[in-house]
């Protein structure tokens, strides 16, 4: 294709500091602004997925609640039959509890926790059983609980739960800790205690189990699972996590493509540049350009040769900076460069993100980038056509 041709070698041959510095511009702002678009996107999805896996594994992937507290043969019967549901790889009874941690440190400040209660030790919880023996129950204590309380595995920790109705005196709950455990997500490591269900239910045997706990073979296909679940636990109220989250998850979605819309008008001023290149290239060409015309070239033939010239510019400067923007993700990535301490950590919910380019995102980057870059192309190759050759070859 003789157009092809001509704009490689245009593109390829750029004499003159004004050429070879527009064209430099061009496609250094076409790769800085696309890489800048692809890390901020792989950020976005990073964080999403983050915050999903924690959930996911930290609550179980389907819930369902019983109306009023169950005795535990019969949230052992319910789970049994939950099991047996295809897809899902674990049911159990669980229940959970407030309560406050006392700091023998600062005993005037004791700290809010959450105590969930099960059967079995959670996988997350690094336990294969609860140890059995006399003495405080076993429990797992999320990692940055364990370090504003000083606990380390054999130390004693103790909990006071509200009082129920009727009872005067809060009771306290001695536990020591078996295990620590960490899912990046603040909620959890700071504030979650694991503990036997039969633990809770000696100090508070009023409390009962609150539903079943399920995890699924696949956390993604909740909705495929989610009607069986339904039929074996009749009149139980049945969530997933995605639902539980779902304003979480949906504020994400909309910051994501807030995010890449802003990002994109940043490609788009860059593409601009390819215009100014495309420009100072019609005029550097335009003795070329002329002698093509008097040779019977048509004006056709001009502007599909300047057009591709600033196309194939603007491409190369997308390629490129999608693959740096994939590397530097990868980079950031390997060194937790985005990370937290525990203060900040409790505002975004994790205490790192890892940057994770999405195919979806990285096709809509090109996309967009591609039609931009084509859009910048049109018009100067267009203008440029319109020189006579006459006043082409007089030119100097």
């Amino acid at each position: 294709m003789l157009e092809l041709e001509l704009a490689a070698r245009f593109v390829r041959k750029r004499r003159g500091v004004m050429l070879g510095g527009t064209a430099l511009a061009a496609f250094s702002g076409i790769v800085l602004a696309t890489a800048a678009l692809v890390v901020s996107l792989a950020l976005m999805n990073g964080y999403r997925g983050a915050i999903a896996s924690a959930l996911s594994t930290g609550n179980g992937h389907v819930i369902a609640f019983a109306g009023s507290p169950l005795p535990l043969g019969r949230a052992k019967e319910l789970a049994g039959k939950a099991a047996a549901v295809p897809g899902v790889v674990l049911a159990r009874p669980v229940t959970y509890a407030t309560a406050l941690a006392l700091d023998p440190a600062h005993p005037e400040a004791p700290l809010p926790v959450v105590l969930k209660a099960t059967e079995e030790p959670p996988p997350f919880s690094g336990l294969r059983e609860w140890p059995a023996g006399d003495g405080p129950a076993p429990c797992a204590v999320g990692t940055g609980l364990a370090r504003r309380l000083g606990l380390e595995r054999g130390s004693t920790l103790r909990v006071r739960l509200a009082p129920a109705r009727g009872e005067l005196v809060a009771p306290v709950l001695p536990l020591r800790v078996e295990g620590t455990f960490h899912l990046a997500f603040a909620e959890f490591d700071d504030r979650w205690i694991v503990l036997p269900m039969r633990a809770l239910l000696a100090v508070r045997p009023s409390a009962g189990v609150a539903g079943i706990e399920l995890e699924l073979a696949d956390p993604m296909a909740v909705a495929a699972v989610r009607p069986a679940i339904e039929r074996a636990l009749p009149g139980m109220l049945v969530s997933d996590w995605r639902e539980m989250n779902a304003p979480l998850f949906a504020a994400l979605k909309w910051q994501t493509w807030s995010l890449f819309v802003v990002l994109s008008l940043v490609v788009a001023v860059a593409s601009f540049q390819v215009s100014s290149a495309l420009v100072v290239l019609a005029i550097d060409k335009r003795r070329t350009t002329g002698m093509l015309r008097a040779m019977g070239a048509g004006r056709g033939l001009v502007v599909r040769t300047l057009f591709l010239a600033g196309t194939m510019l603007g491409l190369a400067g997308v390629a490129a900076g999608m693959a740096l923007g994939v590397g530097v993700s990868a980079l950031l990535t390997a060194t937790r460069a985005v990370r937290f301490p525990a203060g900040l950590a409790r505002i975004y919910m994790v205490d790192s993100i890892p940057f994770h380019p999405s195919p979806v995102h990285m096709a809509a980057v090109a996309a967009v980038a591609v039609v931009l870059v084509v859009a910048a192309s049109f018009w100067p190759a267009r203008r440029a056509a319109r020189l006579e050759p006459v006043a082409a070859l007089k030119a100097v």
